[in-house]
């Protein structure tokens, strides 16, 4: 019989619980495109504990003797809200964006934060979304999952449609339910900031919806922003995340038909307006 296919994940960290008070975050990939990644989540924790923002305290940043990078935080005792009850994930889920609106005017000590431009070549929120798509969609045509007549309808949509910033937000740019705690006093605490890129709030919202759908947990999200009717630029952010997903689920061979159908029909509905 044939080899069954190899469908295990490379894991990024490692995750340590050090002692009561401290867990460790340990590098396990060697990034060529962005060498500091834990480094930059550091960073990026201390300056959204100065806003308020429930995140835990970063409590030491070192390169171990094997050259990884190690960052140790505040251990917070709770509970994943993706394991809580369906009530309390629709309550938790409202807390989220009062807290994500405190992260406008951000300045970077890293120029422009981005996964694949750690230098800071990207100068505009709109060369970060077009540099997204011709990463990760093209390599998504290669594999002849997205045709190229869908892929160059999304680059004239970025290069058609009203994306610019006026000022620009820190992003989680990681919206999971496991990346959501509700801590044993009912406090609702954000983890995992090491994708977090500058850039419009608009894309955490679509981020949600193309991994969990357009349900009560993103309607209950999207009220706590403050968002009213959304603007087509959040229905191409959208496309953008799932391109990203599907490619994510193609080169670990996990199914992603139905995403594409949700990216196929949000190409056709914007082509529509």
């Amino acid at each position: 019989m044939p080899n069954k296919p190899d469908t295990r994940i490379e894991r990024k960290n490692l995750i340590e619980f050090v002692d009561k008070t401290s867990v460790r975050k340990i590098s396990m990939l060697r990034e060529s495109n962005r060498p500091k990644r834990l480094q930059i989540e550091s960073w990026i924790l201390s300056q959204i504990r100065m806003r308020k923002i429930n995140v835990p305290k970063v409590l030491d940043y070192y390169r171990n003797s094997r050259d990884q990078e190690v960052l140790v935080m505040e251990r917070i005792y709770g509970q994943p809200i993706s394991l809580v009850a369906p009530k309390e994930k629709r309550e938790a889920m409202l807390e989220i964006g009062p807290q994500m609106v405190q992260l406008a005017n951000i300045a970077s000590n890293y120029g422009w934060i981005d996964p694949a431009s750690f230098a800071g070549n990207s100068n505009s929120w709109r060369m970060f979304i077009l540099n997204y798509v011709k990463t990760y969609g093209e390599r998504l045509f290669s594999s002849n999952i997205i045709s190229r007549k869908d892929l160059d309808v999304v680059y004239r949509l970025i290069e058609s449609l009203d994306i610019e910033i006026s000022k620009s937000f820190l992003l989680n740019r990681d919206f999971r339910l496991s990346h959501f705690l509700r801590d044993d006093y009912g406090k609702i605490w954000i983890l995992d900031w090491e994708n977090a890129i500058l850039g419009d709030p608009l894309y955490d919202l679509a981020i949600f919806a193309a991994r969990y759908g357009e349900g009560t947990l993103w309607q209950n999200l999207k009220t706590g922003y403050g968002f009213g009717h959304l603007p087509p630029k959040y229905y191409l952010y959208k496309i953008v995340a799932l391109i990203g997903i599907i490619d994510y689920c193609q080169k670990n061979r996990i199914e992603y038909s139905g995403r594409m159908k949700k990216l196929m029909k949000s190409i056709s509905f914007l082509k529509g307006c």
